[in-house]
């Protein structure tokens, strides 16, 4: 009965139609989101002076992702967000418009920034009161390595005698010293404690599995540094190259069914580039005669 309908031609013509509508929608949403990106960048872009050095412009970056968010958290806080693109999409566009998630937000904003600009970045996940993701931060890779900025605070930490950006590790191990470049409004539970890049736990027995492989493959360092979250910033392309994987194949099946109902002869008869040569110049020189006859 499935073999049957998956055979038909209409069924057939149905998903090749529904499966085009839906890589039409995830590519408009995808340029539409990019769009709005770039009209970010080019905004910091029109900030930023020759002088500027890496240091200099990741905060400026992180600036304008603060003022952003800043303003439209306040007019979303509280409101339930519901709906299919909220739930199952959940492209970074809808944290840009409403910062409804809160830190995780804008670790999301400005890593995508980052990424808008090729600059290294992972979103590193906070311990605090012993639990990891009890706040989000951004590392970006810049001329002094991996440094930490957190855009909800619009918080970043400058090294003893204003030598660069401040990293996780640098921040943590000093934290008297550098505790004192924070924010009035900073929440002090937030100390630094401690820092994981993706939560190998989420999913039981695969997520484990996977990064004990990663840990043989690429080394236990490398691995653990790994941000996952990094990888699903740009949804709708992801979903647009998922959907192009399955509707290839159920593209290439239908031509093939559609060859073998309306030029071969018989349906049985195998799906061969003689064959396709040979049948096609029979139903072409059987419409040739039938039009002969009829004039």
């Amino acid at each position: 009965m499935i073999r049957a309908i998956l055979r038909n031609l209409y069924f057939l013509n149905f998903l090749n139609g529904f499966l085009l509508a839906t890589l039409f929608y995830f590519k408009m949403e995808a340029n539409y989101e990019q769009e709005l990106f770039r009209a970010i960048q080019l905004n910091i872009d029109n900030k930023v002076k020759l002088a500027d050095n890496k240091d200099s412009l990741v905060v400026k970056v992180m600036h304008a992702c603060n003022a952003l968010l800043n303003n439209r958290a306040p007019i979303f806080k509280g409101q339930e967000l519901d709906g299919f693109k909220v739930d199952y999409f959940h492209p970074t566009s809808i944290d840009l418009m409403t910062a409804k998630g809160a830190c995780g937000s804008y670790s999301i904003v400005l890593t995508r920034l980052f990424k808008d600009y090729n600059l290294p970045v992972r979103i590193a996940q906070m311990k605090a009161r012993g639990r990891y993701g009890a706040h989000n931060v951004v590392e970006v890779k810049t001329n002094t390595g991996w440094v930490v900025l957190d855009p909800m605070y619009n918080a970043y930490f400058i090294r003893p005698g204003g030598k660069g950006l401040a990293s996780f590790a640098e921040v943590k191990n000093n934290w008297d010293f550098y505790s004192r470049q924070l924010p009035s409004d900073y929440d002090r539970r937030y100390k630094y404690e401690d820092v994981r890049y993706s939560n190998w736990e989420k999913i039981p027995v695969i997520s484990p599995a996977i990064k004990k492989i990663l840990d043989l493959v690429i080394g236990k360092e490398k691995a653990d540094t790994i941000s996952l979250r990094t990888y699903f910033l740009k949804n709708y392309d992801l979903f647009f190259y998922i959907t192009l994987f399955l509707y290839l194949p159920i593209f290439l099946f239908t031509i093939k069914r559609l060859v073998q109902t309306k030029v071969f002869p018989q349906s049985n008869i195998p799906f061969t580039f003689p064959n396709l040569v040979r049948y096609s110049k029979a139903r072409l020189a059987s419409k040739q005669f039938k039009g002969s006859m009829n004039a």
